[in-house]
């Protein structure tokens, strides 16, 4: 199975810490600098209307954001079509995972899908931050002659739609953003797929909650532990398994935090110039996040690279996903 293109979506909002200081006086930009290691995120709600309401009634921001998880998603689809040459007729599958849907019916995928003209199967896989992974090992479950020749995985998500900006820890977190990618295991591509991994432990589910009509909340300290723990837990098993060798090969985590990344990355001993990452500017994007930075630096792949994707998030769920460069 092979990726053979990607395609990113984010809104032009941007969300700086002196805007959250200004917003909120128990706010710092140096403590969110500190503690979190995000400069800013972006986002599909106007600043003014931030500054104004601080996002108060969440049920209000869909009739006043620039965008939402349908358009973010079809333009990051567009994106990988285009990189693919491929026409939306040539896709046969289209999956899809948001936190946040636009509506329950039709699915998130089905709207994506009719938005681009897609006729093939659309429906949603949903997960969290680790939809890369869910994605991925999803589809490597299939005999390969069950699956069409193109593939469009999305994930999606407008949260800052979400956000308690009276929340300091919340508020620093999150920005809005969508990825795109097409599988297919009848043409080859630059992506080999080598191996997938997905797991969860839905007893510890009230740990991260994305209310549909309501406010992000989560267990924050305790998510990050975990997380730590998980990733680490995840690129020791891959490293077990295959011959990672982190002077050349690349390690993108689930974009929560900077922070979390570094411990993630020190652990593991990964040079900083094979951690790739963008949450710094863009902050938490949630399923998104990964495989937008794997789109971003796409062009920089080099024959015989290993990436190394490890993700954890709601559910409480966690996945991995082993690529080879082939070109």
């Amino acid at each position: 199975m092979y990726i053979i293109s990607m395609g990113s979506a984010h809104p032009d909002g941007r969300i700086d810490n002196a805007f959250l200081e200004e917003i909120n006086s128990t706010c710092s930009a140096e403590w969110i600098r500190e503690k979190i290691g995000i400069e800013s995120r972006a986002t599909s709600l106007p600043l003014d209307y931030i500054r104004e309401t601080l996002n108060s009634e969440p049920q209000a921001a869909p009739s006043v954001a620039t965008a939402n998880a349908t358009s973010l998603g079809v333009k990051a689809a567009q994106a990988a079509l285009e990189q693919a040459g491929l026409l939306p007729n040539q896709i046969g599958l289209l999956i899809c995972n948001t936190c946040r849907p636009d509506y329950c019916f039709p699915t998130q995928g089905q709207q994506i899908a009719d938005a681009l003209g897609i006729s093939g199967k659309a429906y949603d896989v949903m997960s969290a931050c680790p939809a890369f992974a869910l994605h991925m090992d999803y589809l490597n479950k299939f005999r390969p002659d069950q699956l069409p020749d193109y593939a469009l995985c999305i994930s999606t998500a407008a949260l800052t739609q979400n956000v308690d900006y009276r929340d300091r820890t919340d508020s620093a977190i999150w920005g809005d953003g969508a990825a795109a990618w097409i599988v297919s295991t009848r043409k080859e591509g630059k992506l080999r797929v080598r191996e997938t991994f997905f797991d969860g432990d839905p007893l510890r589910a009230a740990a991260v909650v994305v209310d549909r009509f309501g406010f992000f909340h989560q267990d924050g300290r305790a998510v990050r532990d975990f997380s730590v723990r998980q990733t680490v837990r995840l690129i020791k098993r891959l490293e077990s398994m295959f011959s990672v060798d982190w002077s050349r090969d690349i390690f993108i985590g689930h974009q929560a935090n900077r922070t979390m990344l570094e411990q993630i990355a020190r652990n593991r001993e990964v040079p900083e110039q094979n951690h790739w990452h963008n949450v710094t500017f863009l902050g938490n994007q949630a399923g998104a996040g990964a495989p937008a930075v794997l789109c971003e630096r796409w062009e920089e792949l080099k024959p015989g690279q290993q990436v190394v994707v490890a993700v954890v998030g709601a559910g409480l769920s966690w996945g991995s996903v082993l690529l080879e460069v082939m070109k």
